[in-house]
């Protein structure tokens, strides 16, 4: 009964084309910023990622995506963003007390090997990268939403 409930809701599981071009598009990000990091690219550690991941979230709220699924989305970005960079310093073999592969956190505090790194990176995508999503996330859907009704109710009115 209270699975009924919750998939009737529209803006909690969304609407199906809108939820599969929102992990289309999460995932063809994703690819892209990881191929560019591996392939020396500075696509890591910015601010665009947070006005990206809040353009995501709004466009998600704007199509009806769902916030469960724009919230799981956001949290792949977050994940990425803190898990990637070590995982790729790992693989490679080229990690160091201080370099691009390194996942952002509190100046002066630091790893003493690479396997450290990635699992601090871990630790962190899930304490920290959850939270960004659901605040992103929730602030960044009902932005979208009311946009959206705002939009539809202007055109219903002309």
């Amino acid at each position: 009964m209270v699975l009924e409930t919750v998939r009737s809701s529209p803006h909690v599981v969304g609407a199906s084309p809108a939820r599969e071009l929102l992990a289309l598009a999460v995932g063809g990000l994703l690819l892209l910023a990881s191929l560019g990091f591996a392939l020396g690219l500075e696509v890591g550690l910015s601010l665009w990622w947070i006005a990206v991941t809040l353009g995501i979230a709004v466009a998600a709220g704007f199509a009806g995506a769902g916030l469960v699924p724009t919230v799981g989305s956001l949290w792949l970005v977050g994940w990425w963003w803190f898990a990637f960079p070590p995982l790729v310093g790992y693989i490679t073999g080229n990690w160091a007390g201080s370099t691009r592969y390194n996942h952002p956190r509190m100046l002066g505090y630091g790893y003493e090997s690479a396997r450290a790194e990635l699992i601090g990176g871990l630790e962190y995508s899930v304490r920290y990268g959850l939270l960004f999503a659901v605040l992103i996330g929730l602030v960044g859907y009902v932005v979208g939403m009311v946009s959206s009704r705002l939009t539809t109710r202007t055109s219903e009115s002309r």
